[in-house]
């Protein structure tokens, strides 16, 4: 393929995923009850799962709901604090977790609709 078809291709592609994809407001994400772990790396990630203090800046909130909508985020400008002092539906923490080359892992994550480096905000952090 040369590269006009392959941008072509991936243009596409990324209107396809995008236009798929239902965004809402970041504080009308509804939360879902947390699965029952079954398996060990399951357990482990519950038992594990570390709690977020926030002093400055966005609080965590709920990043998708269970029929798949997003949330999108809020705009970049305004205090890095704005808008965003914490979810009255409460947050979540997503983990994933996997064996890689003989070690076990588990990865956190959290959604903050707002987010601030030293020069720049950006809407999703």
């Amino acid at each position: 393929m040369n590269l006009r078809g392959f941008i072509f291709t991936a243009i596409a592609a990324l209107v396809v995923v995008h236009s798929e994809v239902n965004y809402i407001d970041h504080d009308q994400v509804e939360p879902f009850a947390q699965p029952e772990p079954k398996t060990n790396s399951e357990k482990a990630a519950v038992k594990y799962k570390p709690q977020l203090y926030v002093s400055y800046g966005c609080h965590p909130y709920l990043a998708v709901q269970a029929d798949g909508s997003v949330s999108a985020g809020l705009k970049g400008s305004g205090p890095a604090d704005r808008e965003c002092e914490g979810s009255t539906l409460v947050s979540q923490v997503y983990s994933r977790s996997d064996w890689y080359k003989n070690k076990w892992a588990i990865m956190y994550a959290w959604y903050l609709p707002k987010g601030r480096n030293t020069r720049y905000q950006r809407r999703h952090y």
